[in-house]
């Protein structure tokens, strides 16, 4: 049973989780944390973290990191597939269409009406994150983390202005964390 609901709610994910990993997080947390309850929303900041962090594509990875935390390893091979069978049929099928209409306009203008709705759903998986992160998931700004807030600012300064890799800025995201939370006991 476990692994029909992993092979629904990943097919589901891979069928309607646009953008990438970054597009699917907002559709991935609400069937993996409030719909099914198989993470909590901590620990699927978490698996984010570390599905950005570890090779390969962060969607995949998160499907993989659930599926052998929900089922062992049957369950990360089912989670996987279902996640990326949604994906290599319809990129088959519109490979073969783009390739026969890419001259049309229409087929063009689909394209650029797509764009909003894949920076829609980053910005909203964004917006999620962060709030996760600065206020454990609920805007309360008694409440407010503002370790984490500071973090996020001097990063998404240094990410923009001093253009700095995204793998340097998440280690030393890390080694600054351990420092303040762990060491520092903060």
């Amino acid at each position: 049973m476990i692994y029909l609901q992993l092979f629904q709610t990943f097919f589901i994910v891979g069928l309607f989780g646009f953008g990438g990993g970054y597009g699917a997080t907002a559709l991935m947390q609400d069937l993996i944390v409030t719909e099914r309850g198989w993470l909590t929303m901590k620990e699927f900041a978490d698996v984010i973290t570390v599905s950005e962090m570890t090779p390969g594509p962060m969607g995949i990875n998160i499907a993989s990191f659930v599926g052998v935390r929900v089922a062992g390893i049957a369950g990360t091979a089912v989670s996987t597939m279902s996640y990326v069978l949604p994906s290599a049929v319809i990129v088959m099928v519109l490979a073969w269409f783009y390739m026969k209409y890419r001259q049309l306009k229409m087929v063009q203008q689909v394209l650029k009406g797509l764009q909003p709705a894949v920076c829609a759903l980053i910005i909203s998986a964004a917006v999620r994150l962060a709030v996760n992160a600065v206020w454990a998931g609920d805007i309360n700004f008694d409440k407010t983390n503002w370790i984490a807030a500071a973090m996020c600012a001097v990063l998404l300064v240094m990410l923009r202005k001093k253009r700095i890799a995204p793998i340097p800025a998440i280690f030393a995201s890390g080694v600054v964390g351990a420092v303040l939370y762990g060491i520092g006991g903060m």
